[in-house]
């Protein structure tokens, strides 16, 4: 392709030849945008080219990154061929690595955000307690510090952790947990404590954020009773292996708080994805009675602690 001429050593360009060479991931998008509108094909490759060459250094909102290369501030907006050919770019360029647990659109961002782009820096968030941070000049994070003196939570945007180069907690145990009512719980009951709200399905900044802790803590993790709260657990295993350990993920507990919430068969299908050992005694125990336990009501034992 003419597009290719002079890009031999831009990382894009050594994308697209060996896709073309290779009938490679993205090579079907290639060709049906080659049928359609192979100009219009021409252009967004060439943006795609110059992107490559200027990936920022510091974080930068992806509209902005847009507009520098394109003009067009929503030119790699979601949805967009030129969006899915940088992303196919980013693919092969940063691997598939620590993409587990991400959806598709947490996948997307986590792609950007390995680039140096933040598409969804604000509302990007996690909500943390009882640890520090510093900035990448090594000196500490005053705002973030402000909230531990104080003893309150705070949520930690995508925008901020971009800023982090190191994190500690106030104590080397993390508590982990998927309610936000279970978190104000256990901050209310153990001040001392450091604690981590995933919110359901894990954001991309509460993974950064777990990323930046893993080496030197342990995360205790505790979620649901449902399937989609089995997935979630199990996902997170995977990631982090031994760092991570289940807390009152047992089936008494299960058994005990068993809600009147019966599971559709759409949902006791997904356990047929929770193939971990630790889990399966509660898979089986869900499979059986097709109900829910939710941490709401189980707010007591999360209170006596590990």
């Amino acid at each position: 392709m003419e597009v290719l001429k002079g890009q031999e050593k831009n990382p894009a360009g050594q994308w697209l030849l060996n896709v073309l060479q290779t009938h490679g991931g993205g090579y079907e998008i290639l060709m049906q945008q080659y049928r359609e509108n192979p100009f219009r094909l021409r252009e967004m490759l060439k943006n795609v080219m110059k992107a490559a060459e200027q990936l920022p250094g510091e974080k930068q909102l992806l509209a902005v990154f847009a507009a520098g290369i394109t003009g067009n501030p929503h030119y790699f907006d979601s949805g967009e061929t030129a969006e899915k050919l940088l992303l196919l770019f980013l693919r092969a360029r940063f691997g598939e690595e620590d993409i587990r647990g991400l959806s598709s659109a947490e996948e997307r961002n986590h792609l950007l955000y390995q680039a140096g782009i933040l598409k969804d820096d604000l509302s990007n968030q996690v909500l943390a307690y009882g640890i520090h941070g510093w900035k990448q000049d090594g000196t500490l994070h005053e705002g973030i510090e402000g909230f531990v003196r104080e003893r309150e939570a705070i949520h930690l945007t995508l925008y901020t952790l971009g800023k982090i180069r190191r994190l500690q907690a106030q104590q080397e145990k993390i508590y982990v947990v998927e309610n936000p009512a279970v978190f104000a719980v256990l901050i209310n009951q153990q001040p001392a404590c450091a604690a981590v709200c995933v919110s359901g399905q894990p954001r991309l900044a509460a993974l950064l954020l777990l990323d930046l802790l893993k080496e030197d803590h342990s995360f205790w993790y505790a979620g649901d009773f449902d399937p989609e709260g089995l997935l979630i657990a199990q996902n997170l295993k995977e990631r982090y292996k031994t760092a991570l350990h289940f807390w009152k993920y047992e089936v008494k507990w299960y058994e005990k708080y068993v809600s009147s919430v019966a599971l559709s068969e759409s949902r006791i299908k997904k356990l047929d994805r929770v193939y971990m050992e630790e889990l399966q005694e509660l898979k089986v125990c869900i499979q059986r009675t097709k109900r829910a336990a939710y941490q709401e009501a189980m707010l007591e034992i999360y209170q006596e602690g590990t």
